[in-house]
Protein backbone atom coordinates (compact mmCIF):
# COMPACT_ATOMS: atom_id res chain seq x y z
CA UNK A 1 0.00 0.00 0.00
CA UNK A 2 2.86 2.35 0.80
CA UNK A 3 4.57 1.31 -2.43
CA UNK A 4 2.21 3.54 -4.41
CA UNK A 5 3.19 6.60 -2.35
CA UNK A 6 6.91 5.79 -2.39
CA UNK A 7 6.75 5.36 -6.17
CA UNK A 8 5.22 8.84 -6.56
CA UNK A 9 7.92 10.34 -4.35
CA UNK A 10 10.75 8.59 -6.19
CA UNK A 11 9.63 10.30 -9.41
CA UNK A 12 10.70 13.69 -8.01
CA UNK A 13 13.28 12.60 -5.41
CA UNK A 14 15.46 10.19 -7.35
CA UNK A 15 17.48 8.72 -4.46
CA UNK A 16 14.40 8.15 -2.29
CA UNK A 17 14.28 4.36 -2.59
CA UNK A 18 17.92 4.06 -1.53
CA UNK A 19 17.38 6.48 1.36
CA UNK A 20 14.25 4.61 2.48
CA UNK A 21 16.11 1.28 2.40
CA UNK A 22 18.88 2.83 4.50
CA UNK A 23 16.34 4.10 7.06
CA UNK A 24 14.74 0.65 7.22
CA UNK A 25 18.12 -1.00 7.84
CA UNK A 26 18.93 1.53 10.56
CA UNK A 27 15.56 0.92 12.25
CA UNK A 28 16.05 -2.86 12.19
CA UNK A 29 19.50 -2.53 13.74
CA UNK A 30 18.42 0.01 16.37
CA UNK A 31 17.32 -2.62 18.89
CA UNK A 32 20.27 -4.79 19.98
CA UNK A 33 20.24 -8.50 20.77
CA UNK A 34 20.58 -8.72 24.52
CA UNK A 35 19.33 -10.47 27.63
CA UNK A 36 16.67 -11.28 28.65
CA UNK A 37 15.80 -12.29 25.07
CA UNK A 38 12.04 -12.02 25.62
CA UNK A 39 12.32 -8.26 26.25
CA UNK A 40 14.31 -7.59 23.09
CA UNK A 41 12.21 -9.98 20.99
CA UNK A 42 9.05 -8.19 22.13
CA UNK A 43 10.61 -4.79 21.40
CA UNK A 44 11.57 -5.84 17.88
CA UNK A 45 8.19 -7.45 17.15
CA UNK A 46 6.30 -4.50 15.65
CA UNK A 47 9.45 -3.09 14.05
CA UNK A 48 10.06 -6.35 12.18
CA UNK A 49 6.46 -6.31 10.92
CA UNK A 50 7.11 -3.12 9.00
CA UNK A 51 4.79 -0.15 9.15
CA UNK A 52 4.16 3.01 7.18
CA UNK A 53 7.44 4.69 8.28
CA UNK A 54 5.78 7.99 7.41
CA UNK A 55 7.27 9.84 10.40
CA UNK A 56 10.95 9.07 9.76
CA UNK A 57 10.37 9.84 6.09
CA UNK A 58 8.96 13.24 7.07
CA UNK A 59 12.09 13.85 9.17
CA UNK A 60 14.36 12.88 6.28
CA UNK A 61 12.49 14.99 3.72
CA UNK A 62 12.32 18.03 6.01
CA UNK A 63 16.08 17.76 6.50
CA UNK A 64 16.73 17.45 2.76
CA UNK A 65 14.33 20.28 1.94
CA UNK A 66 16.58 22.78 3.75
CA UNK A 67 19.86 20.92 3.20
CA UNK A 68 19.75 19.23 -0.23
CA UNK A 69 23.46 18.33 -0.05
CA UNK A 70 23.38 17.22 3.60
CA UNK A 71 24.70 13.80 4.60
CA UNK A 72 22.11 11.27 5.72
CA UNK A 73 24.27 10.08 8.63
CA UNK A 74 23.42 13.35 10.34
CA UNK A 75 19.65 12.88 10.24
CA UNK A 76 19.23 9.10 10.46
CA UNK A 77 19.54 8.86 14.29
CA UNK A 78 16.78 11.45 14.73
CA UNK A 79 14.52 9.92 12.06
CA UNK A 80 14.88 6.47 13.61
CA UNK A 81 14.33 7.83 17.13
CA UNK A 82 11.04 9.34 15.93
CA UNK A 83 9.95 5.94 14.59
CA UNK A 84 10.94 4.13 17.80
CA UNK A 85 8.93 6.62 19.86
CA UNK A 86 5.94 6.10 17.57
CA UNK A 87 6.29 2.32 17.92
CA UNK A 88 6.53 2.61 21.72
CA UNK A 89 3.29 4.59 21.82
CA UNK A 90 1.59 1.94 19.68
CA UNK A 91 2.71 -0.81 22.07
CA UNK A 92 1.34 1.08 25.07
CA UNK A 93 -1.82 2.11 23.17
CA UNK A 94 -2.59 -1.52 22.34
CA UNK A 95 -2.34 -2.42 26.03
CA UNK A 96 -4.78 0.34 26.99
CA UNK A 97 -7.22 -0.65 24.22
CA UNK A 98 -6.69 -4.39 24.84
CA UNK A 99 -6.03 -4.73 21.10
CA UNK A 100 -4.94 -8.10 19.75
CA UNK A 101 -4.12 -7.26 16.11
CA UNK A 102 -1.75 -4.70 14.63
CA UNK A 103 -0.03 -4.50 11.23
CA UNK A 104 -1.69 -7.74 10.19
CA UNK A 105 -0.31 -9.73 13.14
CA UNK A 106 -0.56 -10.13 16.89
CA UNK A 107 0.05 -7.13 19.13
CA UNK A 108 2.93 -7.28 21.61
CA UNK A 109 0.50 -7.56 24.53
CA UNK A 110 -1.42 -10.37 22.82
CA UNK A 111 1.79 -12.33 22.22
CA UNK A 112 3.74 -11.69 25.43
CA UNK A 113 1.23 -10.26 27.90
CA UNK A 114 0.76 -6.77 29.30
CA UNK A 115 3.75 -6.84 31.67
CA UNK A 116 6.32 -7.61 28.97
CA UNK A 117 4.57 -5.24 26.53
CA UNK A 118 4.84 -2.32 28.97
CA UNK A 119 8.56 -2.94 29.42
CA UNK A 120 9.08 -3.43 25.67
CA UNK A 121 7.54 -0.01 25.08
CA UNK A 122 9.78 1.45 27.77
CA UNK A 123 12.83 -0.08 26.09
CA UNK A 124 11.85 1.47 22.75
CA UNK A 125 11.64 4.89 24.42
CA UNK A 126 15.04 4.29 26.00
CA UNK A 127 16.68 3.34 22.71
CA UNK A 128 15.11 6.40 21.05
CA UNK A 129 16.58 8.74 23.66
CA UNK A 130 19.93 7.00 23.29
CA UNK A 131 19.93 7.89 19.59
CA UNK A 132 18.84 11.48 20.24
CA UNK A 133 21.56 11.84 22.88
CA UNK A 134 24.28 11.15 20.32
CA UNK A 135 23.35 14.21 18.27
CA UNK A 136 25.33 17.43 18.48
CA UNK A 137 22.23 19.67 18.36
CA UNK A 138 21.13 19.83 22.00
CA UNK A 139 17.88 21.64 21.15
CA UNK A 140 16.68 18.50 19.39
CA UNK A 141 16.67 16.47 22.62
CA UNK A 142 14.55 19.15 24.29
CA UNK A 143 11.98 18.99 21.48
CA UNK A 144 11.85 15.19 21.61
CA UNK A 145 11.48 15.23 25.39
CA UNK A 146 8.62 17.74 25.32
CA UNK A 147 6.96 15.78 22.53
CA UNK A 148 6.99 12.58 24.59
CA UNK A 149 5.29 14.49 27.41
CA UNK A 150 2.64 15.70 24.95
CA UNK A 151 2.09 12.15 23.71
CA UNK A 152 1.46 11.00 27.29
CA UNK A 153 -0.89 13.94 27.87
CA UNK A 154 -2.77 13.07 24.70
CA UNK A 155 -3.12 9.43 25.71
CA UNK A 156 -4.52 10.42 29.11
CA UNK A 157 -6.90 12.98 27.59
CA UNK A 158 -8.16 10.38 25.12
CA UNK A 159 -8.68 7.89 27.95
CA UNK A 160 -10.57 10.47 30.02
CA UNK A 161 -12.79 11.34 27.04
CA UNK A 162 -13.17 7.84 25.56
CA UNK A 163 -16.91 7.70 26.18
CA UNK A 164 -17.52 11.45 26.34
CA UNK A 165 -20.10 11.67 23.57
CA UNK A 166 -20.81 15.32 24.33
CA UNK A 167 -17.20 16.32 23.68
CA UNK A 168 -16.84 19.36 21.41
CA UNK A 169 -14.71 19.52 18.28
CA UNK A 170 -12.38 21.91 20.13
CA UNK A 171 -11.69 19.35 22.87
CA UNK A 172 -11.24 16.61 20.26
CA UNK A 173 -8.63 18.78 18.53
CA UNK A 174 -6.85 19.31 21.83
CA UNK A 175 -6.57 15.53 22.21
CA UNK A 176 -5.21 14.81 18.74
CA UNK A 177 -2.89 17.82 18.80
CA UNK A 178 -1.06 16.04 21.59
CA UNK A 179 -1.61 12.40 20.67
CA UNK A 180 -0.86 12.59 16.93
CA UNK A 181 0.08 16.02 15.61
CA UNK A 182 2.82 16.59 18.20
CA UNK A 183 4.98 13.76 16.81
CA UNK A 184 4.42 14.87 13.20
CA UNK A 185 5.46 18.38 14.30
CA UNK A 186 8.56 16.99 16.02
CA UNK A 187 9.46 14.91 12.95
CA UNK A 188 9.45 17.85 10.55
CA UNK A 189 10.74 20.42 13.07
CA UNK A 190 13.81 18.39 14.06
CA UNK A 191 14.52 17.50 10.43
CA UNK A 192 14.57 21.19 9.51
CA UNK A 193 16.65 22.11 12.57
CA UNK A 194 19.30 19.45 11.96
CA UNK A 195 19.43 20.54 8.32
CA UNK A 196 20.28 24.08 9.40
CA UNK A 197 17.06 25.64 8.14
CA UNK A 198 16.34 29.30 8.81
CA UNK A 199 13.97 30.26 11.63
CA UNK A 200 11.21 30.78 9.06
CA UNK A 201 11.87 27.41 7.39
CA UNK A 202 11.88 25.52 10.70
CA UNK A 203 8.62 27.18 11.72
CA UNK A 204 7.00 26.48 8.34
CA UNK A 205 8.02 22.82 8.29
CA UNK A 206 6.92 22.34 11.90
CA UNK A 207 3.50 23.80 11.07
CA UNK A 208 3.33 21.62 7.95
CA UNK A 209 3.89 18.57 10.15
CA UNK A 210 1.41 19.75 12.75
CA UNK A 211 -1.43 20.37 10.28
CA UNK A 212 -0.63 17.17 8.41
CA UNK A 213 -0.88 15.26 11.69
CA UNK A 214 -4.31 16.72 12.44
CA UNK A 215 -5.58 15.77 8.98
CA UNK A 216 -3.94 12.35 9.22
CA UNK A 217 -5.77 11.52 12.46
CA UNK A 218 -9.13 12.67 11.11
CA UNK A 219 -8.66 10.43 8.09
CA UNK A 220 -7.62 7.62 10.44
CA UNK A 221 -10.93 8.00 12.30
CA UNK A 222 -12.73 7.90 8.95
CA UNK A 223 -10.86 4.82 7.73
CA UNK A 224 -11.87 2.91 10.85
CA UNK A 225 -15.39 3.01 9.40
CA UNK A 226 -14.85 2.94 5.64
CA UNK A 227 -11.67 0.92 5.05
CA UNK A 228 -10.76 -2.77 5.13
CA UNK A 229 -8.61 -4.81 7.50
CA UNK A 230 -6.15 -5.59 4.70
CA UNK A 231 -5.42 -1.84 4.47
CA UNK A 232 -5.55 -0.92 8.16
CA UNK A 233 -3.71 -3.98 9.43
CA UNK A 234 -6.20 -4.12 12.32
CA UNK A 235 -9.92 -4.93 12.59
CA UNK A 236 -12.28 -2.43 10.93
CA UNK A 237 -14.66 -0.66 13.28
CA UNK A 238 -12.40 -1.18 16.29
CA UNK A 239 -12.98 2.40 17.49
CA UNK A 240 -16.76 1.95 17.45
CA UNK A 241 -16.39 -1.49 19.06
CA UNK A 242 -14.45 0.18 21.90
CA UNK A 243 -17.06 2.95 22.14
CA UNK A 244 -14.51 5.66 21.36
CA UNK A 245 -15.62 9.23 20.78
CA UNK A 246 -13.88 9.71 17.44
CA UNK A 247 -14.28 12.74 15.18
CA UNK A 248 -16.88 11.00 13.00
CA UNK A 249 -18.85 9.70 15.98
CA UNK A 250 -18.92 13.12 17.66
CA UNK A 251 -20.14 14.87 14.52
CA UNK A 252 -22.90 12.30 14.07
CA UNK A 253 -24.10 12.64 17.66
CA UNK A 254 -24.19 16.43 17.36
CA UNK A 255 -25.99 16.49 13.99
CA UNK A 256 -28.22 13.43 13.64
CA UNK A 257 -31.91 13.28 14.55
CA UNK A 258 -32.93 12.55 18.16
CA UNK A 259 -33.93 9.04 17.13
CA UNK A 260 -30.62 8.34 15.39
CA UNK A 261 -28.75 9.89 18.31
CA UNK A 262 -30.40 7.51 20.73
CA UNK A 263 -29.78 4.52 18.49
CA UNK A 264 -26.11 5.40 17.98
CA UNK A 265 -25.55 5.95 21.71
CA UNK A 266 -27.20 2.59 22.43
CA UNK A 267 -24.77 0.87 20.04
CA UNK A 268 -21.74 2.70 21.45
CA UNK A 269 -22.70 1.79 25.02
CA UNK A 270 -23.08 -1.92 24.27
CA UNK A 271 -20.37 -4.07 25.86
CA UNK A 272 -20.39 -6.43 22.87
CA UNK A 273 -21.20 -5.11 19.40
CA UNK A 274 -22.26 -7.29 16.48
CA UNK A 275 -21.37 -6.72 12.84
CA UNK A 276 -24.96 -5.54 12.40
CA UNK A 277 -24.40 -2.93 15.11
CA UNK A 278 -21.27 -1.65 13.38
CA UNK A 279 -23.06 -1.50 10.04
CA UNK A 280 -25.99 0.38 11.57
CA UNK A 281 -23.62 2.88 13.22
CA UNK A 282 -21.93 3.47 9.87
CA UNK A 283 -25.33 3.95 8.22
CA UNK A 284 -26.31 6.62 10.77
CA UNK A 285 -22.99 8.46 10.41
CA UNK A 286 -23.26 8.39 6.66
CA UNK A 287 -26.87 9.58 6.69
CA UNK A 288 -26.10 12.69 8.76
CA UNK A 289 -23.08 13.64 6.64
CA UNK A 290 -20.40 12.81 9.20
CA UNK A 291 -18.16 10.91 6.77
CA UNK A 292 -18.16 13.80 4.31
CA UNK A 293 -17.61 16.30 7.11
CA UNK A 294 -14.57 14.41 8.40
CA UNK A 295 -13.09 14.38 4.91
CA UNK A 296 -13.82 18.09 4.47
CA UNK A 297 -12.17 19.04 7.78
CA UNK A 298 -9.14 16.84 7.17
CA UNK A 299 -8.72 18.47 3.76
CA UNK A 300 -8.85 21.90 5.41
CA UNK A 301 -5.97 21.07 7.75
CA UNK A 302 -3.87 19.29 5.13
CA UNK A 303 -4.24 22.24 2.76
CA UNK A 304 -3.10 24.57 5.56
CA UNK A 305 -0.04 22.39 5.93
CA UNK A 306 0.70 22.46 2.22
CA UNK A 307 0.62 26.26 2.21
CA UNK A 308 3.43 26.29 4.78
CA UNK A 309 5.72 24.62 2.23
CA UNK A 310 5.65 27.83 0.18
CA UNK A 311 8.05 29.33 2.75
CA UNK A 312 10.62 26.61 2.02
CA UNK A 313 12.90 26.46 -1.03
CA UNK A 314 11.41 24.35 -3.80
CA UNK A 315 13.43 21.20 -4.43
CA UNK A 316 12.77 17.45 -4.78
CA UNK A 317 12.36 16.94 -1.02
CA UNK A 318 9.84 19.77 -0.69
CA UNK A 319 7.93 18.41 -3.67
CA UNK A 320 7.90 15.01 -1.97
CA UNK A 321 6.40 16.57 1.18
CA UNK A 322 3.66 18.05 -0.99
CA UNK A 323 2.97 14.61 -2.49
CA UNK A 324 2.66 13.08 0.98
CA UNK A 325 0.08 15.70 1.94
CA UNK A 326 -2.01 14.87 -1.14
CA UNK A 327 -1.75 11.14 -0.41
CA UNK A 328 -2.93 11.58 3.18
CA UNK A 329 -6.29 12.70 1.83
CA UNK A 330 -6.48 9.73 -0.54
CA UNK A 331 -5.20 7.40 2.15
CA UNK A 332 -5.12 3.76 1.40
CA UNK A 333 -2.38 3.09 3.96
Amino acid sequence: MMDKLWKEISKVYKSFNDDLAAIEKYIEESIPVDSPPVLYDASKHLISMGGKRIRPVLTLLSYKSVSPQGTLDEIFPIAVAIELIHTATIVHDDIIDRSTKRRGGATVNAKWGDEIAILAGDLLFSEAFGLVGTHRNRKVSGIISRTCAKLAEGEVLETLHTEDYDMTEEVYLEVIERKTASLFDAATRTGAMVGGGSKEEVKALARYGYFLGIGFQMIDDLLDITSGENILGKPVGIDIALGKSTFVVLHALHHCSPGENGELRKILNKREKSSEDLEKAKEIMEHCGSLNYALKRSKYFVEKGKKELLAVQKNPATMALDIIADCVLKREF
